[in-house]
């Protein structure tokens, strides 16, 4: 509040003609303003912020922090710090106020395997956070993919016609699914994950996926070599025991994570009642 004479005069805290900067909206910050035209790449306070430069920050914890807990060099030490989560298994990155990437996380390009087509969806649509965003067909299996923004698509990676496997060889590179325009990032945001509740959550993917596997594997000895009641090594980390099972059991593994989805499980939902409506 800034006083003049005996009145006093209350000033917005963020002029209109001003720009936030992309970091207040994530909650991590409070007030900031942008100074370059939210060309965030040359920004040293983004820099700073993601722990390029700065990894005492204390605004952000390091990836090399989040992995020494990581159990048996598990893929949780495949967590980006710079980018976001989604519950159903994608990753945000706000590039700036106007444009977020998005793919697959790790554990999801796991399960994985023999890809043939990627349904992407058109350029200047419209997708919102929890409906169907993209399917990838395999061999056996559809996966319908979580729109983890509300937004309209401003590009889609073309290159995953011709090369659908990139998805699996780099997720977090050549293998991005499509940029979205956001509606409401802000709001969006907070229902994604982020920081060290996003290593905290996938170190819990990591267990239910390596339990249910060993569990698999148990009922199907003849997948893999000697087990620990036979003289064998224990298979603890997520890399070694998705190496272990079958397809088909990596189907299943794939099926369950999935489908405890509330918005794939309202996905199905929503066909099922457009067939019985068609019918």
């Amino acid at each position: 509040m800034v006083e003049t004479g005996t009145k006093n005069r209350r000033y917005p805290l963020i002029p209109q003609e001003e720009r936030k900067c992309v970091w207040m909206t994530t909650g991590l910050i409070s007030y900031k303003l942008c100074d370059r035209d939210f060309q965030c790449e040359f920004c040293p306070f983004d820099q700073a912020i993601r722990n390029e430069e700065n990894r005492g920050s204390n605004l952000q914890e390091t990836e090399g922090d989040w992995t020494e807990g990581s159990p048996n060099g598990g893929s949780s030490a495949r967590i980006d710090g710079s980018v976001f989560y989604h519950p159903d298994h994608c990753w945000v990155k706000v590039e700036n106020p106007e444009t977020a990437r998005v793919g697959l996380d790790d554990l999801l390009t796991r399960l994985i395997f023999n890809v043939k087509v990627v349904i992407l969806p058109q350029a200047g649509s419209f997708t919102g956070q929890g409906e169907c965003l993209a399917h990838i067909i395999q061999e056996d299996y559809i996966l319908p993919v979580i729109s983890p923004l509300t937004g309209s698509i401003q590009t889609v990676n073309t290159r995953l016609k011709r090369e659908p496997g990139l998805m699996i060889a780099a997720p977090r590179e050549a293998g991005w699914l499509v940029a979205i325009k956001p509606e409401n990032l802000e709001g969006d945001l907070k229902n994604l994950i982020f920081g060290r509740k996003a290593h905290a959550w996938y170190q819990r993917e990591e267990k239910e996926i390596i339990a249910l596997a060993g569990s698999l594997l148990k009922n199907e000895p003849q997948a893999v070599g000697p087990t620990m009641q036979d003289g064998g090594v224990r298979i603890g980390c997520l890399p070694d025991v998705l190496g272990a099972v079958t397809s088909r059991q990596k189907t299943k593994i794939l099926e369950f994570i999935i489908g405890r989805s509330k918005n794939y499980q309202k996905l199905l939902s929503n066909l099922a009642g457009y067939g019985r409506n068609k019918g």
